[in-house]
């Protein structure tokens, strides 16, 4: 769809085009860190360590072209060092999500795959973070999983999924967290596929996002806010673009999605009410929280300044150069300083990550900042 798109600043002078946040303490240059030999789709931190899932089946050190080690589709570097970790619970297909739970002692993993370290678990699945040991939660679904949420009680899943446990729930649904895994009555009916979830502030909503128009039969375009308790909450936001990515900052929410470019916005997580919207020439694909900036990964080429664009696909009017990886100031959706530079693929940075005092990126990339380094990357 051709037209103009305009960035909307609330509360902030639309003249800075560098604003101070965390992310500019980042060197753009990648610290020393483990690579890959195929894309990273996925990323979680938990116990001083980054899990990182994708397409991958080896990583390698540092500046090496090829050797390594067998990692089927999951790994774990060191927080601290970037260095490859023993965990290694073998999948045999594609990792598309990563969530631990709040202790950090349980990775639940989601995607293509049925099977890990040789049990059948299909698309769904909970490993140790310490020794990679299989969980006996067990909750198989007949499709992808993309996207999860865990509460306190409960793991949420999202994805291309109609049925799990044998039971129909249409791409979202909820699980207990025991070792029975039981199903819960929790089953709000998404009409496409659900790509990202995040639970709420307080804990008593979750938000979806995705390719959907409407849930549970009603008008929900890409985004819907869905009451832990069951039904649909009111939420002002209609994003008219497909999401990837959703994250909350205290009580705002930070989505990240596609269309025609690519897109980033701020709601408040209250009401649904936008505080800003930000455009690049291409898919956002990750959002993270890093202080008082949102790191964001994707396919685009260039931040568009002022939110003006044209054409399909889109150019931006007045472009700022930044590839595939850029940082905003949370509070005004503007660039920061950094500007790791990332080249090698298309397709870019598919997740990101934020933690342990710096970021994290995977995709299907090969040089960041003029550094050889193939699917993943940390910063500092």
């Amino acid at each position: 769809m051709a037209g103009r798109f305009r960035l909307f600043i609330v509360g902030a002078a639309m003249t800075a085009l560098i604003a101070p946040g965390t992310a500019n303490a980042l060197t753009s240059t990648p610290a020393s860190s483990w690579q890959t030999n195929g894309r990273v789709r996925a990323i979680a931190i938990a116990g001083g360590k980054i899990f990182i899932g994708g397409d991958f089946t080896r990583v390698r050190a540092p500046g090496a072209s090829g050797g390594g080690v067998v990692r089927d589709h999951l790994a774990a570097l060191s927080l601290a060092t970037g260095r490859v970790m023993p965990w290694h619970p073998r999948a045999n297909g594609t990792v598309t999500s990563l969530r631990a739970n709040a202790a950090g002692t349980t990775m639940y993993i989601g995607g293509g795959f049925t099977r890990i370290n040789g049990f059948l678990r299909a698309h769904v699945a909970a490993v140790t973070t310490s020794g990679s040991a299989l969980r006996k939660w067990h909750a198989n679904t007949n499709g992808t999983v993309y996207a999860i949420a865990v509460s306190t009680r409960r793991v949420y899943l999202g994805g291309s999924f109609t049925a799990v446990k044998g039971a129909r729930r249409v791409r979202l649904a909820a699980i207990g967290n025991t070792s029975s895994a039981v199903l819960a009555p929790w089953h709000p009916n998404a009409n496409s596929t659900v790509r990202a979830l995040t639970m709420s502030p307080g804990g008593k909503r979750i938000f979806a996002g995705g390719d959907f128009s409407r849930v549970n039969g009603f008008l929900r375009p890409h985004l819907a806010a869905l009451w832990v308790a069951g039904g649909l909450s009111r939420f002002a936001a209609r994003p008219t673009w497909p999401i990837s990515a959703l994250r909350t900052a205290g009580r705002q929410l930070v989505v990240g999605g596609g269309g025609n470019g690519g897109h980033v916005a701020l709601y408040a997580a209250a009401n649904g009410a936008r505080r800003w919207l930000a455009v690049t020439d291409g898919d956002v694909q990750g959002v993270a929280i890093s202080g008082s900036s949102i790191i964001v990964g994707g396919h685009f080429n260039n931040f568009c300044i002022g939110g003006e664009g044209h054409g399909d696909p889109l150019q931006c009017n007045n472009p700022r150069t930044r590839r595939k990886l850029l940082a905003l100031s949370l509070a005004e959706g503007v660039t920061t300083a950094w500007d790791p530079d990332v080249v090698g693929s298309p397709i870019g940075v598919s997740a990101v990550a934020a933690g342990g005092g710096g970021a994290q990126a995977g995709g299907a990339f090969t040089k960041v900042h003029g550094v050889n380094q193939q699917g993943f990357a940390r910063f500092r």
